[in-house]
């Protein structure tokens, strides 16, 4: 599988679409167990790479995933939360990130498309994946069940450290 990443990192833009497409169509046709393992492998794959390659082989892997049948977008989904328990919460916690910043750029069709598979996938897992919400302090937003940061010196913004939104203080 390393291998195989590492030639998709490689590769035209063109040709790695229709790689990622591929393989994930395929993991969504695998039996549940096997489909946990090859995507637990495709991420611990991706956390190899340099940060840019990284960056942009998630980013393709959310387009892609957002334009998949919602069956097979669910498959997926369901078998990427399930594999965060193989690759420990360090890659998981990153790759998710990097999958939520990438979600938040698709255009709206597909990040609705996206984000509501993924809240249901959440909601019939029943929240397992999820940390737990950090207790609600009155007055700080929250996004994505996180508090949001206050930042900036002249102009005081509420920033999520998940995607970035910004909304002012």
């Amino acid at each position: 599988m390393e291998d195989m990443i590492r030639m998709m990192a490689d590769a035209p833009e063109e040709e790695r679409k229709q790689m990622m497409t591929d393989r994930l169509k395929m993991f969504a046709t695998m039996p549940e167990d096997q489909r946990v393992e090859s995507i637990s492998q495709l991420v611990t794959g991706f956390s190899k790479l340099p940060p840019k390659k990284r960056e942009e082989l998630i980013a393709g892997r959310t387009m892609i995933i957002a334009n998949l049948s919602e069956d097979e977008r669910k498959a997926v989904m369901v078998g990427r939360m399930k594999a965060r328990m193989k690759v420990g919460p360090e890659i998981s916690e990153s790759d998710m990130a990097l999958t939520e910043k990438a979600a938040m750029s698709l255009p709206d069709d597909q990040k609705m498309a996206f984000m509501a598979s993924m809240d249901a996938v959440k909601a019939a897992m029943g929240g397992m994946m999820e940390k737990p919400a950090a207790p609600a302090t009155p007055g700080v937003p929250e996004h994505h069940g996180k508090r949001m940061q206050l930042k900036g010196v002249f102009s005081k913004k509420y920033v999520c450290s998940v995607c970035g939104y910004k909304q002012a203080a």
